[in-house]
């Protein structure tokens, strides 16, 4: 039976098939012969769906057929919409008659290929984040200094279609869990409404539309949103700078109908299943719970982590220290040329009407509270710093929230935007 296989068996090149290998039509057998030889009852996996999806293929590739039946039988038991799974399971009864060289050569139609396409990604994905063990053993790179009352933090990996939960436990980032998310069709880094993209930034969870509000407002529409929607904080201070345009940015469910959609499938929202959706809910404090999306997760050892927290902990006091102590040109000297306010003021015009206040003042006392610090990636590496700022000074007293926005110009981190946080 071993020719029966052979998807399976080429171990090393099922990545490359996933996404490569283009779908075949299944060859009819001498009706004559015996189709296939009775299959052994096999064991079924247990799980969480995901985990059983890639028990699943495991058995596939180690020529375990009967505890793959068994596994993908239990597992449309249980989610009769896992589309995957159907897939798999298609491609289990075809194994009997003939061999296969790819994931989804079963389905034997044409008109169905940009589906199949989706599903070997979705597998692909799912797979691939089974091979990176990294959150479970280093730290994330970009959630630095959580804020006191930020009990936990999200981050979605775009590249990898993948959501983490993180824990703020003394400070330090602690895996959680972590979920297959889809993004948008046309992937990441949204610039304008309606471009099927999903910003790349540090956002915050600002709402929740409950599946019964949604019914209610969306009518027939809700369905699309599964269990319900949490909107995040697009466009941010520094995205509408930038003129970024947008809204609409949610975390939310998916339909009734469907288990889980491909990696790239919304117009810009994150999605997960149902189930998933409802598992990262609960982690979620509305106006608090920061939703940092990055192009790829970067993963590093709690030293390195260690490290860039205190540098960026270094960066804001530094700053703080010497608008305090009235040292106004190595204060401006943290702003970056291409530096605007939230008020419009390039770094000329800001820089004379500090200078201005600044002459006035004999001393100021300056006291940041509740501060947080988050870094996004890509080509141009971000950190968003929010906090309450506690001003006083012989002549103003003034709180406010503030956020600001740190980009590397010349190798030296500055500040690229500064204002109220919305």
């Amino acid at each position: 039976m071993s020719s029966l296989f052979l998807w399976g068996k080429r171990g090393a090149c099922l990545l490359a098939l996933l996404m490569l290998a283009p779908p075949a039509r299944p060859i009819i057998s001498d009706p004559a012969k015996p189709r296939f030889l009775e299959e052994k009852a096999g064991i079924a996996s247990k799980g969480t769906p995901e985990q059983r999806i890639l028990s699943a293929i495991d058995h596939i590739r180690n020529g375990n057929l009967a505890d793959a039946r068994a596994t993908v039988d239990a597992l449309l038991k249980e989610q009769p919409n896992y589309r995957l799974a159907y897939l798999l399971s298609g491609d289990l009864y075809a194994m009997r008659a003939m061999p296969l060289n790819t994931m989804g050569a079963g389905a034997g139609s044409t008109a169905a290929a940009e589906r199949i396409a989706d599903l070997r990604k979705e597998a692909l994905a799912r797979i691939s984040s089974r091979m990176t063990q990294a959150p479970q053993t280093r730290l994330p790179a970009h959630l630095l200094v959580f804020a006191p009352q930020q009990q936990y933090a999200i981050l979605v990996d775009a590249e990898a279609s993948r959501i983490y939960v993180f824990k703020n436990v003394d400070g330090v980032p602690t895996y959680v869990t972590d979920h297959y998310a889809t993004i948008g069709k046309l992937g990441s880094d949204k610039f304008r409404e309606g471009d099927q993209r999903t910003p790349l930034g540090v956002y915050f969870v600002n709402g929740h539309l409950s599946r019964p509000y949604l019914d209610k407002t969306r009518g027939a529409q809700a369905d699309l949103y599964g269990v319900g929607a949490w909107p995040i904080s697009f466009p941010n201070e520094i995205d509408k700078s930038e003129g970024r345009t947008g809204s609409g940015i949610w975390l939310h469910g998916v339909p009734a109908n469907t288990y889980a959609r491909a990696p790239w499938a919304s117009n810009g929202c994150v999605a997960m299943s149902n189930e998933e959706m409802l598992d990262i809910a609960q982690y979620i404090q509305v106006g608090q719970t920061p939703v940092v999306i990055v192009p790829k997760a970067e993963w590093v050892t709690k030293v390195e982590w260690q490290s860039r927290r205190d540098a960026a902990l270094s960066l804001v006091d530094g700053w703080r220290e010497e608008w305090e102590s009235l040292k106004t040109q190595p204060y401006l000297n943290r702003y970056a040329k291409q530096f605007k306010s939230d008020d419009g003021q390039d770094l000329a015009r800001w820089s004379s009407q500090k200078i201005s206040v600044s002459a006035g003042k004999s001393w100021s006392k300056i006291r940041l509270d509740n501060l947080s610090i988050y870094a996004s990636g890509g080509p141009n590496p971000r950190l968003t710093t929010s906090f309450k700022q506690d001003y006083r000074s012989n002549n103003l007293d003034n709180q406010m929230n503030k956020r600001q926005y740190w980009q590397q110009e010349d190798g030296i981190w500055k500040i690229i935007f500064e204002g109220a946080a919305a």
